[in-house]
């Protein structure tokens, strides 16, 4: 029971209230008890009193010589007086009391001096005794008074015990409050706004059994968890920071190697350079990068790369005894190149352990960024390789188109001229032909330089504008005349090498009919785009051209045309009004073309 008390605060908080109430009910209970034993008290000593008034009024009636029935009647009051209730029932509750005592002596003296003297009719008598008997009544009365004044003391003292008590209680329950209640309630408080305020080491320090000890408990248990699993979480969270720094490192060095193996070549100290620069960013980490032969081609050397100055030359059948081949928990990644498999990336940690899955998954971006640009090199190759077909083409066609020409004319007038000399023609024939030799070799020379120019012909940092504008200015200084030119910028895109290249051509060699041929003061050369084509305007106000020349007969006319048609566009050439050449190309980009199919 006591354990319970201790343990419960609404149990102490009961008892404390059924105690001042068991108390105000005994104090009440007293007061009504004591109330209703005093309740006849006032009417006995009133009768006691009224006992003695009778007694002097007998002594009066018998000093005035009254009638015998004024006597008799005096003597049946006195004796119902006696005999009354009031008297008769608090008689009833004293046994063997002084004030039961002083009463029997009070009636004994009445029955056995007073009445029979007023029987006998002895004045003197009855008088002489009645002092005594007054003095009887007297005693009487002081008891009945003591008597009730006793009752109220114990009445005084219930309620006086009733109070002190209930003040104790109330003393001890205040005392209860603070120490059980109010000062656990303010730590518990304190507590919980330091907790939120982030102070995690805050405590309750009450210790106890009831409630708010339970409360208090629970409390702690409460933060001791949140402050473990706010340290867990912050271990987690500096974990997970580590692995997400390492891996934004790992895609930093992803993305600036994809950048550098789109613009650089890639072979085997960049590829090594890559690795290093990869396994730095994943601490303990062992990449090595085994590559074979291309497809089709028997695998009779592997080369293996490390990362670092170490690279090894081995044949296939050394895999089965390879070191690195044993190691534990080794993850292997193949090298594809459009479906070719030109080998496989082998990854393990040096303390063996398994690598997680956003490990997993940057070592398989790592292989899949050596692919591509594996890919990319031979696609560099294979794009290399056609430009210079390309260029072989455009040299040679070039070649045949002006040079070949040219010396073959030069061969037939070596022969004519030798035909001449054979048959002794005369010198100013053999002079003609001479002139006609030297003017030959004189264009031979010049379009010699013209194809030496364009052959060394190139796009600088400047672009097509900057180039455009470079050859108006030298063909303006050249042929005499004003160049004006007007580009307009174009769209997001950009044109191809090629491109820019035919464009840039074609612009020269109308300029050059312009400065050579048109015998022009002006010329105006306009770059613009309408829609998805391209126009390249040049415009003279020279002589002009001939209705209905043969394009095919002018070598420089036949070329500009081979270059647009390896545009895809359309090249025309009309005589402009009121006079000068008119020489008009567009065509759609190849990026445009492509996007459009």
């Amino acid at each position: 029971m006591l354990d319970w008390l201790k343990s419960s605060l609404p149990a102490r908080a009961g008892l404390a209230v059924a105690l001042i109430a068991s108390l105000a009910l005994s104090s009440a209970f007293s007061a009504v008890l004591i109330a209703w034993v005093s309740e006849d008290d006032a009417a006995a000593i009133n009768m006691a009193g009224s006992l003695r008034m009778a007694t002097y009024r007998l002594n009066w009636q018998l000093e005035a010589d009254a009638t015998p029935q004024r006597i008799a009647e005096l003597r049946d009051d006195m004796q119902q007086r006696l005999a009354s209730d009031a008297l008769r029932h608090m008689l009833d509750r004293e046994n063997d009391s002084p004030l039961r005592q002083a009463f029997e002596r009070v009636q004994r003296q009445w029955q056995e001096q007073l009445q029979p003297a007023l029987e006998r009719g002895d004045r003197e008598g009855f008088q002489a005794r009645s002092e005594a008997f007054v003095d009887e009544l007297e005693d009487f009365v002081l008891l009945l008074q003591k008597q009730s004044e006793r009752r109220q003391g114990w009445q005084q003292s219930i309620q006086g015990a009733a109070l002190l008590l209930t003040v104790v209680i109330l003393l001890i329950g205040m005392f209860e409050l603070q120490n059980s209640v109010i000062a656990p309630l303010q730590e518990l408080v304190g507590a919980t706004e330091r907790f939120r305020a982030g102070d995690l080491d805050a405590r309750i320090e009450y210790r106890s059994s009831d409630e708010l000890g339970q409360m208090a408990d629970s409390f702690n248990a409460m933060a001791d968890a949140i402050e473990e699993s706010h340290h867990t979480l912050e271990s987690r969270v500096a974990a997970k920071t580590r692995e997400l720094e390492q891996s934004n490192a790992a895609l930093e060095l992803l993305y600036q190697s994809s950048r550098s193996i789109a613009s650089q070549p890639v072979n085997a100290e960049h590829l090594d350079g890559l690795i290093d620069s990869f396994q730095q960013r994943l601490p303990g980490l062992n990449l090595s990068l085994c590559l074979k032969g291309e497809r089709g081609e028997p695998a009779g050397h592997l080369i293996a790369l490390h990362g670092d100055t170490t690279r090894e030359v081995c044949s296939p059948s050394d895999c089965a005894t390879c070191s690195r081949q044993r190691m534990h928990n080794r993850i292997a990644v193949p090298i594809s190149s459009q479906g070719d498999t030109l080998g496989d990336l082998r990854a393990h940690y040096l303390d063996g352990h398994a690598a997680h899955p956003w490990e997993v998954e940057l070592i398989q971006a790592l292989a899949n960024l050596i692919g591509t640009s594996l890919s990319l090199e031979r696609q560099r190759e294979r794009d290399n390789r056609l430009l210079l077909l390309d260029e072989r083409t455009t040299i040679a066609r070039e070649l045949h188109d002006s040079l070949a020409q040219a010396l073959s004319y030069m061969k037939l007038q070596v022969s004519r001229l030798q035909t001449l000399i054979r048959r002794g023609e005369s010198g100013e024939q053999l002079l003609l032909v001479s002139d006609e030799l030297r003017e030959g070799l004189n264009n031979a020379y010049r379009q010699l330089r013209e194809l030496l120019t364009t052959f060394r012909l190139q796009i600088q940092d400047g672009g097509l504008d900057q180039a455009l504008n470079d050859t108006a200015r030298e063909f303006a200084e050249r042929g005499g005349m004003r160049v004006r030119l007007d580009c307009q910028p174009l769209a997001f895109f950009s044109l191809s090498a090629t491109e820019q290249i035919h464009l840039l051509q074609i612009a020269r060699e109308a300029l050059s009919n312009c400065a050579r041929h048109a015998q022009a003061s002006l010329a105006t050369v306009q770059l613009r785009q309408h829609g998805e084509e391209i126009e390249l305007l040049v415009e003279d106000d020279g002589c002009g051209i001939k209705q209905g020349f043969d394009p095919r007969q002018h070598h420089g006319l036949s070329i500009m045309q081979e270059r647009a048609r390896g545009l895809g566009g359309h090249l025309s050439i009309v005589p402009r009004a009121p006079h000068g050449t008119r020489v008009q190309l567009r065509f759609c980009p190849e990026f445009l073309r492509e996007t459009h199919s």
